[in-house]
This record gives structure tokens, sequence and C-alpha cells, in this order.
């Protein structure tokens, strides 16, 4: 969802009709038309895009319109936290509508506020001045633990997520989504395996973000603007979320499926020590870290291999190419090394 002029994934604007320009314009406040749309990239999994109004812009995010089951594409769990954290110390846009009706647009909606940002999806920030690579992942590090702190009752979102061990309900959902797809390679089979007899039970339940990373996070003027695309957010272990934002520090700088930092020279750059990080946000939270900390780490490796696994299978229809298995046995390869495990022989 990234808000901010870039190359777009339709860049020619298109009208909008005159059903759905009255009903913006009745209640949007300051909204008038004649009322243009392009397609931004950087949505993720739901579409999102540009709206362009007589001297103002919005951002307006649907959910996809061929959308079959009801328990994804919630976007109306992205309205009912982007309401709920407004306000708080974590930076969000400001949801201005929300329409449930699919008759407007072909699928359910929400308008938001147009935040000034860029999107770095480098965790390096090779384009930022150094002190400002170390502002940015301070505040990063800092939003994360603001986000951690905020009681889910005290702000409305009682009952925002599932039932259970949040963990294991992660590991069981990316293990059986692999087991569904089948061809996974053997290394990331004996991490899951590994992971199912070490990763910690959930002993603090906060709001989660599920994707932070700052390829989610706005940059303005070297500070961080906005923490966007809350659409995997749920209740859960917040040390998820830190292992999370954390992981390219696992990662090699020549990694094919993210980028890294793990051969990095990192005194120097601006990027603090990831230790360091995670000290900070134990300061920042008062949380000292578990005792399991280098199983989070690992699955938050096994989580993007699983999540990478289900893209190749459906690029491929099943039959996973030799480069494809090669990139999810390196990430597994790290996780079970961070384990003291090797993986087994082919």
């Amino acid at each position: 969802m990234v808000q901010q002029a870039e190359r777009t994934a339709d860049s020619t604007p298109r009208e909008i009709d005159a059903r759905l320009t009255e009903l913006l314009e009745t209640c949007v406040e300051g909204l008038r038309g004649p009322l243009t749309i392009r397609a931004l990239t950087g949505g993720r999994s739901n579409p999102t895009f540009l709206l362009h109004a007589q001297g103002r812009c919005f951002v307006l995010r649907s959910r996809p319109a061929g959308a079959s089951s009801p328990s994804a594409h919630r976007i109306d769990r992205e309205v009912r936290i982007l309401q709920a954290l407004e306000g708080s110390e974590v930076p969000v846009p400001r949801v201005l509508l929300h329409v449930a009706d699919a008759s407007y647009f072909g699928a359910p909606f929400y308008l938001m506020t147009l935040v000034d940002g860029e999107a770095i999806e480098d965790p390096a920030l090779p384009d930022l001045p150094i002190s400002l690579r170390t502002r940015a992942y301070h505040q990063a590090i800092e939003i994360l633990a603001s986000l951690h702190k905020l009681s889910p009752d005290a702000i409305g979102l009682a009952g925002f997520g599932g039932q259970g061990d949040y963990n294991a309900r992660q590991l069981a959902r990316w293990s059986g989504q692999m087991a569904s797809d089948g061809g996974a390679p053997p290394a990331l089979l004996e991490l899951g395996s590994v992971l199912s007899r070490t990763l910690p039970h959930q002993t603090r339940t906060s709001i989660v973000h599920g994707d932070y990373r700052f390829g989610n996070l706005l940059q303005s003027e070297g500070a961080i603007s906005a923490v966007l695309d809350w659409e995997l957010s749920t209740l859960g272990d917040p040390f998820a979320d830190l292992a999370y934002f954390l992981l390219p520090f696992d990662l090699p700088r020549s990694g094919h499926l993210l980028p890294g930092l793990a051969d990095t020279h990192l005194p120097g750059s601006g990027i603090p020590d990831p230790d360091a990080l995670a000290a900070r946000y134990c300061r920042a939270t008062g949380l000292p870290l578990p005792p399991g900390w280098p199983a989070y780490r690992a699955f938050a490796l096994y989580r993007t291999a699983a999540i990478a696994h289900g893209v190749f299978h459906r690029r491929t229809a099943g039959a996973l190419a030799a480069h494809q298995a090669g990139q999810l046995d390196e990430l597994a390869e790290i996780g079970l090394a961070i384990l003291g495990r090797t993986a087994p022989l082919p």
C-alpha cells in the first residue's frame, strides 16, 4: 500500500462513475469531482488506488473483485485496526469512509488519507544518509514497541485475533499449506519439524502487524510517517513481529528471495547491530528477550520460505524448479543453523 507518487501497475487514470462520485462527495468532507483513479503498485493482495479529486488526493483500497473465501482479504479488519490506532503513537493513515456494498466499486473498499513518504524495500536503506539510516531503524523499533504496548481491549480490539497459542497456530498454518501443496524440499521440512519441538508457547498477547518491515513503512524527510499494510494484523506474540523485522540480519545480501544484511559490514553504515536493536525494543517495552529467541528467528525464516513455496507452487502448477527449491533450501539451512542443527542430506 505504497502511498507515494510512484510507478503504477496501471498508469492510465480512469474516471469514476457518477454513482460512486456522488457517494464519495456526500460522505467525505472536502472531496469534490470530477474524480479519476489509477492503480498503485505495492498494495499486496488487496488492490490499492490513488484517487484524484479537485485539488486533493486520497488512497482507495479494496477487496479483490474475484475474492471468494470469506476469511481472506478482510479489509474490514484493516479498517478496524486503522481506526483503533488513530491518535496513538503508531502513525497510520486516517480512514475516511468504509463501504461494504460491492455494487459501487465491484468490491468492498475504504478510503483513507494520502500520507507523504516513500516505502523503501531494501533494508540497507541505500539512498539515505548514514545518520538517517540509524534514525529510521531506531524509529521503527520504537513504533513497534509502541504498538505492542497498547492494550487491545482499551482501544476496541478485544477479540481481534484467533483463539489459542499464536505461535502454534502460525506454525500449523504454514506447515499445513506446504503439506497441501506438496514438493517442499527436505531442509524446509526438517526446519518445520524442529520448530514443532522448539518454538516457544506464546506468553504475552499484543497487537501484531504480521508484516512489519521497511517495505511497509513510509519515510518522509528522515522520519517514519506511516505504517501500512495491516491485512495480516491480529492479536498474537509480539516477539514474532520483532523477529520478522530483524529477519534481514539473518539473510545474505545476495539472497534471491529478499535482500539481507547478514554479510554487510555494519560499523560505519549507520545500520545498528541487531542485538542492539533487540535490546532497544526490550528497554522500550520492559520485556526481556524470551529464552527461545533463536526459535523465533528461525520461524521468521520458515514462514518466509513457506510463503515463497506457495507462490512458486501457484506459478509452476506444483512442480518447483531446481533454482526455486534451492532458494527455499537456503532459508531453511539458515534457520537450522540458528537452532544448532544441520540440513539433512538430499
